[in-house]
């Protein structure tokens, strides 16, 4: 590979006119990023679409060869596949036919995907639609994409061939991008009639979803109200039937500890058995007054004084008052007595069996069954609700079946406990699943013989969007197989007989929705007052659904509307048109008869009919393209662009006109005067007609206030701001400054022109983008092209450094720089260099300087004093001479005026001297230098072949640098 030269031209000229050659546009960058890109820790803004980029060949259908490895993965390393000898130019050429290679001819498969969210989830499933797959090929393997951003992917996961998956772990209100892509292996046959394996990737679009917590989900009621209804018209496909439910019952015992704090204060009623440890309190007034507390004790007796001891265990609460009134009767006359329960006394019971969390509990006395149940956590998921045993003295109490209170809160069953008793939570029973449209889906545990009406009820019933006439049952047969059982109704039967069917131990209901699509509706659609969905009726014509020209918005086009129809048997889809016009006016033919599930659309006349428009130019404040009216002026045109500007010639405005005469577009054109248009006059104030240009032109010589001024700085006898006349030259505005000082340094004038900063700047930016992602290729071919561990450190390092100077380049902005060589005062005008000056022009001519610079790859770079006389090699010298890294055969000198002379120039010995105007003989290094001259001594890039194709990149940079008036030397 030729070694390139760097930096021996004018740094202008070469940041203009060699850009094109080696630079993309912005939007053939982002070719290859239309599917987003993957920005995780695999590989930094890999566009998906080269994610599977092939490394060899391509086939007619697009299809890439595939080796023995994964394309994903070596589409990760983004592998250049055009080799390392071909310029950047050639590999811009090459992926435009590249790209066009892929291109198929038939409509490309894709993924359709549906998400639902949920609480910190997402639910994904998809399907594929389009894929001509052969028998035998390998199943289509999807791999998940998703993100914070649209199009910037941070995670990935290899799905696999399964069409749903849940996305877990998730922010709730987090905005997600998502997308899937799917690869498929297909079989092709190969000119030697051998079947080769291909791969085809295909992608779904990008969707948004955003978790929520489970309160902000809505209920399922409530989303089958939001969702949008459909017609045969639209795109039906059935929804995946939703197999996810939970046990019914178990959650009521997540809330155990609240229930227990709540039970001690609950009031006692009148049948609570008394017995040791309660706690109760004796008021007394009258002829005897006090207040008493008192336990019961061991022997279930109380003591009070001067009454002695009381026997109270085993009545109840109600009895106890008549009880220790009759005690206290038998020594006092004249009191009145109340007695009332305190702190009650706590009992030991077990709970045993399928439960949370089995042992031994201490309850308060008036805990039930449920109370007791509750505070060991609730039965598992593998313990029965219908049959829980409550076990006392070793007998049978009661079995309690918690589904009379979960369903009908029926708590008969649910008695007190006592101390000593036993809870029994044996294995769960037979259960039933029921899913679909009904109104509590779930499993739930079956007792005795249950029938499907039974179980239904269970689950709240069938809604009103589920099918009657046919449910489904899915039940294991015999321990050895898996059956499916369609219980439909007959012909002229209303429903099922749903009692008569009994339930097996791990039966599947199936409850299906009917069918989604509207029926006995039509649609109207789009430039309407009210679209939507219309009841049908027999007979219906177009005038029913569009009574009036009311009904239709303005501006609609109503020579022809769309009627898309659906016909029977197979329900294919027919378009025909009616002049909407002629219907509302009463014409039989156009007002034709509707059918069931047709969808009527009315255009706006603006996507019908070529809009016709009219445009003004030149001297008005808001020229361009304007709407057409019937009967508009050129005074409406031109009130509508604003008004002529203060520079508008108006007595000189051309009309152009275009008419199609015998076949051919002919131009007519018309001078108006403005002045009489404006004023109304009807032979300048034309009527227009669609497609005429008004042009308004500038007056002769008129400067816009941007146009009139330039500026002179430095050593000028009265620098400062000049106002310019049109075709004014260099030579007199330098006249009217008085000319230049006996200091200034016509070598070293700086001339800057505003129109050539912004072409500079455009051309920066384009090159700096391209370059920016030539790094981001380098970087991804480092694994597969570094001979060693040691280059590809350097080779890294080398990147780096020369992204940090991209993006210290960012923050430049072009000079717009001109290089001029000026001559004393009265031989300019004689020069080419005495340029017409143009608005916002700068000159500045500096003082002598009396230094020169050294800069790049020598021992000591730094600043000189100008000696006259001194070479190349002398100030070379003074700075240490060029280290081991440096391009001693591409130094350049940077003069004063900014023009570059390098030593590739002289590499034969014999040069043009501009300042002499002369050819001169002898070595690059014997050349003098001049004050202000900068010597630059680039670094060295020829180590490794590696380093030789980032040379490509390094001239760039450095012609950007040159461009922003900045110097590059190399890779830091």
């Amino acid at each position: 590979m030729k070694k390139k030269i760097l930096g021996f031209i004018v740094a202008l000229l070469i940041s203009i006119c060699s850009m094109p050659a080696f630079a993309l546009s912005v939007d053939e960058a982002k070719q290859n990023e239309d599917q987003g890109v993957f920005i995780g820790e695999t590989k930094k803004g890999t566009p998906l679409g080269e994610l599977n980029e092939p490394t060899s060949g391509f086939s007619s259908t697009g299809f890439s060869n595939t080796g023995s490895s994964s394309e994903l993965e070596r589409g990760l390393l983004n592998k250049d596949t055009f080799g390392d000898q071909r310029s950047l130019a050639e590999k811009a050429n090459l992926l435009k036919d590249k790209d066009k290679a892929k291109e198929p001819a038939a409509k490309k498969p894709k993924v359709f995907l549906k998400v639902e969210p949920g609480d910190g989830l997402v639910r994904l499933n998809w399907d594929v639609k389009g894929l001509q797959a052969k028998p035998g090929d390998a199943p289509v393997k999807f791999t998940l994409f998703y993100g914070l951003e649209p199009g910037r992917y941070e995670k990935k996961i290899e799905i696999g061939s399964v069409r749903e998956y849940t996305l877990r772990g998730l922010i709730n209100n987090y905005i997600y991008y998502v997308k899937v892509q799917g690869t498929v292996q297909l079989r092709q046959e190969s000119e030697d009639a051998e079947e080769k394996p291909a791969e085809q990737v295909i992608f779904s679009n990008e969707i948004k979803a955003t978790p929520l917590p489970a309160g902000e989900q809505g209920s399922q009621l409530e989303k089958s109200f939001a969702r949008k209804v459909s017609t045969f018209q639209d795109n039906l496909e059935a929804d995946p039937f939703k197999r996810e439910l939970k046990q019914f019952g178990y959650d009521f015992f997540e809330n155990s500890l609240a229930t227990l704090t709540m039970s001690d204060n609950l009031p006692v009623g009148g049948d609570y058995i008394i017995g040791p440890g309660d706690s109760l309190r004796i008021d007394l007034w009258g002829t005897l007054q006090g207040k008493y507390d008192v336990v019961v004790d061991r022997n279930g007796e109380i003591t009070l004084p001067k009454v002695g001891t009381v026997k109270v265990w085993g009545i109840n609460y109600a009895q106890a008052k008549e009880v220790i009134n009759k005690a206290v009767s038998r020594y006092f006359k004249g009191y009145e007595l109340n007695v009332t329960l305190g702190k009650l006394r706590t009992i030991q019971v077990y709970v045993v069996g399928e439960v949370v969390s089995p042992g031994t509990y201490s309850v308060s006395s008036l805990a039930t069954v449920i109370n007791a149940l509750s505070q060991a956590g609730g039965p598992s998921k593998n313990g029965s609700l219908r049959t829980v045993r409550l076990l006392r003295g070793g007998k049978l109490i009661q079995e309690v079946d918690l589904y009379d209170m979960l369903l009908g809160g029926d708590r008969s069953k649910d008695l007190r406990l006592e101390n000593g008793d036993t809870l029994l939570v044996p294995v769960i029973g037979p259960v039933a699943a029921v899913a679909g449209e009904i109104k509590r889906p779930g499993i739930y545990e079956l007792l005795g013989k249950t029938s499907l009406s039974q179980v239904l009820q269970f689950a709240g019933g069938i809604t009103a969007a589920g099918d009657t006439a046919r449910v489904q049952v899915e039940r294991f047969e015999g321990n050895h197989a898996r059956v499916v059982q369609d219980y439909e109704a007959k012909p002229g039967q209303q429903g099922l007989d749903l009692n008569s069917i009994h339930m097996h131990d791990q039966d599947m209901i199936k409850v299906f929705p009917v069918f989604k699509a509207l029926r006995r509706v039509v649609t109207l659609k789009g430039n309407v007052v009210r679209p939507g969905e219309y009841q049908y009726r027999e007979g219906m014509r177009i005038t029913d659904l569009i009574p009036s020209f009311a009904a239709v918005l303005p501006d609609s086009y109503m020579e022809s509307i769309e009627i898309l129809r659906v016909v029977p048997p197979d329900f294919h889809k027919e378009t025909s048109s009616i002049n909407l016009r002629l219907a509302l006016q009463g014409e039989e033919k156009e007002n034709i008869l509707l059918l069931e599930q047709d969808s009527i659309k009315v255009f706006p006349r603006s996507e019908m009919e070529e809009k016709p428009v009219v445009a003004i130019n030149g001297q008005v404040l808001n020229p361009g393209t304007y709407d057409y009216y019937p009967r508009m002026t050129v005074r409406d045109l031109v009130t509508a662009a604003g008004s002529p500007k203060r520079s508008a010639h108006l007595e000189n405005a051309e009309l152009t006109r275009v008419r199609v005469e015998g076949g051919r577009a002919q131009v007519k054109r018309k001078i108006v005067n403005l002045k009489f248009a404006l004023a109304d006059d009807p032979e300048h104030n034309l009527v227009l007609e669609a497609d005429d240009v008004l042009s308004v032109r500038s007056i002769p010589e008129w400067l816009d206030t941007d146009d009139r001024f330039v500026t002179l700085k430095g050593e000028f006898r009265f620098p400062g701001i000049y106002s310019i006349a049109k075709g004014e030259k260099l030579d007199s505005v330098i006249k009217r400054a008085g000319g230049f000082t006996n200091e200034a340094y016509l070598k070293g004038a700086k001339f800057t022109r505003k129109s050539v900063q912004e072409s500079q700047q455009k051309r920066m930016e384009e090159v700096i983008s391209r370059s920016e992602q030539d790094i981001v290729k380098k970087q991804g071919e480092l694994a597969s092209l570094a001979a060693s561990k040691e280059e590809l450190e350097a080779t890294k390092a080398s990147l780096e450094g020369l992204q940090k100077n991209l993006e210290q380049l960012k923050l430049k902005r072009a000079e717009g720089r001109v290089v001029v060589h000026l001559v004393a005062l009265n031989e300019l005008p004689q020069t080419p260099y005495n340029l017409e000056m143009s608005g916002g022009d700068v000159l500045e001519v500096p003082p002598v300087p009396s230094v020169v610079n050294v800069m790049g790859q020598v021992y000591n770079p730094t600043t000189f004093v100008h000696l006259p006389g001194n070479t190349v090699s002398a100030y070379l010298r003074q700075a240490g001479g060029p280290n081991h890294d440096a391009e001693e055969d591409d130094m350049y000198i940077i003069k004063a005026d900014g023009s570059v002379d390098s030593r590739q120039q002289s590499r034969f010995g014999i040069r043009w001297n501009e300042d002499d105007k002369s050819w001169s003989f002898g070595s690059f290094m014997s050349k003098p230098m001049n004050p202000g001259d900068t010597l630059v001594v680039p670094q060295k890039l020829e180590r490794t072949a590696w380093l030789r194709d980032i040379k490509d990149i390094t001239t760039i940079i450095s012609q950007i640098a040159l461009t922003a008036g900045t110097v590059f030397i190399g890779l830091k």
